[in-house]
C-alpha cells in the first residue's frame, strides 16, 4: 500500500475558492524545471514552481532544482576567481542553500520568498 499525504494547504485554499497563487496559473508543480544556469529566468521559474508545490513529490523536484543551482554556482565560484560577479554569486549560493533547507522543512513558499528577495 502506498501512502500519499494530503495537503492541508490545498484543502484550505480550495475552501477559499483559490486553487493557485495569483500569477502561477500556468505553472505545473509536477513539471521539473530544467536547470542549465543560474539566470534570473531560471530562478523565476523555480520560484513560480515553489509557490504551487504542495505534494511530497513536488518538493523532491524543487530540492533537486535547487541542488542543481547550488552546484552550478559552486562551479562558478571555484573557476571564476577574478569575476566581478563573484560576491553576488557567493550570496546566491548561500541563499539557494537556505532555500533548499526550507523546502526540506516543507516550507516551499518561504523558500520562494527568500529567492524572490534575492532577485
Amino acid at each position: 500500500m502506498i501512502f500519499r499525504s494530503r495537503s492541508c494547504y490545498r484543502f484550505v485554499m480550495s475552501l477559499n475558492g483559490h486553487n493557485r497563487i495569483p500569477g502561477t496559473e500556468d505553472v505545473d508543480p509536477a513539471h521539473i524545471v530544467p536547470v542549465q544556469d543560474f539566470s534570473s529566468n531560471t530562478l523565476r521559474s523555480i520560484i513560480d514552481h515553489l509557490k504551487v508545490s504542495t505534494d511530497f513529490e513536488h518538493l523532491v523536484y524543487r530540492e533537486a532544482e535547487l541542488d542543481a543551482v547550488w552546484t552550478i554556482t559552486g562551479f562558478f565560484l571555484a573557476n571564476e576567481a577574478d569575476s566581478s560577479h563573484r560576491e553576488v554569486v557567493k550570496d546566491l549560493h548561500a541563499c539557494v542553500h537556505k532555500a533548499h533547507d526550507l523546502v526540506a522543512d516543507r516550507r516551499p513558499v518561504a523558500a520562494a520568498m527568500l529567492l524572490q528577495a534575492f532577485l
